[in-house]
């Protein structure tokens, strides 16, 4: 089975980089207490406040599960680093699968 690499892109607006630091740390902490998951939070080296979120699966099952063991605190950080960090609310979401 393929594994599967998800990732989830944006810019924030820099004036907001401490709220969303803390914001992002709360939601690493509680997906991995929650899923059992790590989640990695990595920042461009060369594009300052350019993020990208990344969580590796060992499979498409697992994949398709995580988003059924998201509970509504989960969806209620990520849908508040969208609305009040990411510029313009612009997230671009990736998945890929190892080959």
């Amino acid at each position: 089975m393929p594994k599967i690499i998800f990732e989830v892109n944006y810019n924030i607006y820099p004036g907001k980089r401490e709220g969303y630091l803390k914001k992002i740390e709360e939601l690493k902490s509680y997906i991995k207490e929650m899923t059992h998951k790590d989640y990695f939070v990595y920042e461009d080296s060369k594009k300052k406040n350019n993020f990208s979120e990344i969580i590796f699966f060992e499979s498409n099952e697992e994949f398709d599960n995580f988003e059924d063991m998201q509970d509504d605190k989960i969806k209620e950080i990520m849908s508040d680093i969208i609305n009040n960090f990411a510029m313009g609310k612009k997230v671009n979401y990736i998945t890929k699968e190892e080959i």
